[in-house]
């Protein structure tokens, strides 16, 4: 494999040491960040690692997540790492490999979904 990060990823990710997803929404039919493979990845990278993560939400589904239940927050979050996609095949292709052989997507799915709700509970509490 050419050295193109995929391999080096997590121990950038613990040398860092924290990881602050930018996310327009956390409504899966309108979210983008949910779509692409790398937030996605980074995200579970970091849960497997222990690495802190911390949310920005973007204002506008900040404002609606505060009218809503956690339940229905929680409902809206729709994970679905193998429909996501990365700009470069290659990559694609690489990281999807990557969880294949780290116990496939359906756990990969539920971590990422479980720290976003997580994480839109703090918010709610907050």
């Amino acid at each position: 494999h050419r050295n193109d990060g995929i391999e080096t990823f997590g121990s950038v990710l613990t040398y860092v040491g924290k990881v602050v997803c930018i996310v327009d929404d956390y409504v899966a039919s309108k979210a983008e960040y949910f779509k692409r493979l790398w937030p996605v990845f980074e995200v579970f990278t970091a849960c497997t690692r222990g690495i802190e993560v911390n949310l920005a939400l973007m204002e506008a589904a900040k404002q609606r997540l505060m009218e809503t239940s956690i339940r229905e927050a929680k409902d809206a979050i729709v994970v679905d790492v193998m429909q996501a996609s990365a700009t470069f095949p290659d990559d694609e292709r690489r990281i999807k490999e990557v969880i294949r052989g780290n116990g496939g997507e359906e756990p990969t799915n539920r971590i990422v979904k479980q720290m976003f709700v997580s994480l839109i509970g703090k918010m709610l509490m907050g």
